[in-house]
């Protein structure tokens, strides 16, 4: 599908037909929207096009791929479209990516599960777009700690697996990119981070449902939120 201006195309987005859990699915390939188009909410209404399509085909999931360590993205993903995600491939696509978005840090991905009539999805579509993340600050226990270096650039410590508290919060750098350009080894230190907080927590029966995003002054401070996974997410809502 795609979005034009006039004859211009400037976004589209592409899946193929997929089987996920035993049932006929979807997995979104890629979504891209041109530069000088970005942020007018264009990516957004791509994915509510692609639901409204496969809903009519009776599909109800949509899966893809994205990096857990740009925020933006996983706003988008989790806070306005309401993915869920209980699944981490590690370098999904080789070392390398001849992506500028991805290079430099290998592949990792989490693997966004969108259910697309989910009680969930539905509530978070039905509201004002803006109203998505206006949450109470989730209770939990902080699995990393962060500091700001000389750069003023925020640098991980080692995460805590040792946790079980039902709500963990998972701390990661407003933009990853800024760091990467200025302290590649900090972007590493991330990367590692949270693929060994992603796959153990994963393991041990967790999975993020949502992504707290709040302000500190002139700060954005972004957390993945952890929760127990006591049944499997898709019979919390279906039969």
């Amino acid at each position: 599908m795609g979005a034009f201006d006039g004859d211009t195309m400037v976004g589209f987005v592409f899946g193929v037909p997929a089987i996920h859990y035993g049932r006929p699915s979807q997995h979104s390939h890629m979504l891209a929207v041109l530069p000088e188009y970005r942020n007018h909410n264009i990516g957004y209404k791509l994915k509510m096009a692609q639901r409204e399509e496969a809903l009519n085909r009776n599909i109800d999931l949509i899966t893809w791929a994205f990096d857990p360590l740009q925020s933006k993205n996983a706003h988008l993903n989790i806070n306005k479209l309401g993915v869920i995600a209980c699944s981490y491939d590690v370098n999904l696509y080789g070392n390398a990516s001849s992506s500028k978005l991805h290079s430099g840090l290998g592949t990792d991905r989490l693997l966004a599960e969108w259910w697309l009539v989910s009680d969930k999805v539905k509530t978070i579509i039905d509201e004002p777009i803006h109203d998505a993340v206006k949450q109470s600050p989730a209770k939990g226990l902080n699995i990393n700690k962060t500091e700001l270096d000389e750069q003023g650039l925020l640098v991980p410590a080692e995460p805590d697996l040792s946790l079980t508290d039902d709500v963990l919060l998972l701390e990661i750098p407003a933009d990853i990119d800024e760091i990467k350009i200025s302290n590649i080894e900090a972007a590493h230190k991330w990367r590692k981070l949270i693929q060994m907080t992603f796959l153990h927590y994963f393991k041990a029966g967790y999975y993020v449902n949502s992504l707290q995003v709040k302000r500190e002054g002139s700060t954005r401070r972004t957390c993945y939120v952890f929760e127990r996974l006591t049944t499997p997410y898709k019979s919390m809502t279906y039969d």
